[in-house]
């Protein structure tokens, strides 16, 4: 007998056309999050209105964490860059963005690197817990105002850095 993954019953997937506008409900709600930790209080503009970003994203591979037919968060990758990562705020703290950031890490070819908000405490944590570094600061313009982001890079661990087995027990 030959037992099949139904991935149906996953609550991670790829990005489906179908998938825009919960991800732009998904970026829109928690995008104040983000800025607001970053010390950022402006308005900013929304998803669907933001002709780069909206590039940004076409060109970016993506996956979706959908939970009883809600869209939860997002991640993608473009290269070895991961390029987005947002969590509904109603789903925060839940280790969705934790199995988002791997799952897309498992796809990145090269070493990973982002940008977050130098502030964003809870992202840079997420981020340095999964073997990223701070490698650059810099300011950077968000809603008109200086706002202190920072590049984080994971390097990926070749066949000779891997952690090696644990010795085997001996039995007398």
């Amino acid at each position: 007998m030959q037992l099949t993954l139904e991935t149906s019953c996953l609550p991670l997937r790829q990005y489906r056309e179908s998938d825009w506008n919960e991800v732009c409900r998904v970026f829109d709600a928690s995008k104040p999050y983000e800025l607001a930790r970053g010390g950022v209080s402006e308005p900013f503009v929304l998803l669907a209105d933001d002709l780069q970003r909206i590039s940004d994203f076409q060109r970016s591979t993506v996956y979706v964490w959908e939970e009883n037919n809600k869209l939860r968060g997002f991640a993608a990758y473009d290269g070895s860059y991961i390029s987005w990562l947002y969590v509904d705020p109603s789903a925060f703290r839940k280790d969705i963005a934790r199995s988002l950031l791997r799952h897309v890490l498992a796809q990145v070819e090269g070493d990973p690197w982002l940008w977050a908000m130098k502030n964003n405490h809870p992202a840079v944590s997420l981020y340095r817990s999964e073997g990223f570094e701070i490698i650059e600061e810099r300011d950077i313009p968000i809603g008109g105002l200086p706002c202190m982001a920072v590049k984080l890079a994971r390097r990926k661990k070749t066949p000779d850095q891997a952690t090696p087995p644990a010795p085997a027990l001996r039995l007398r």
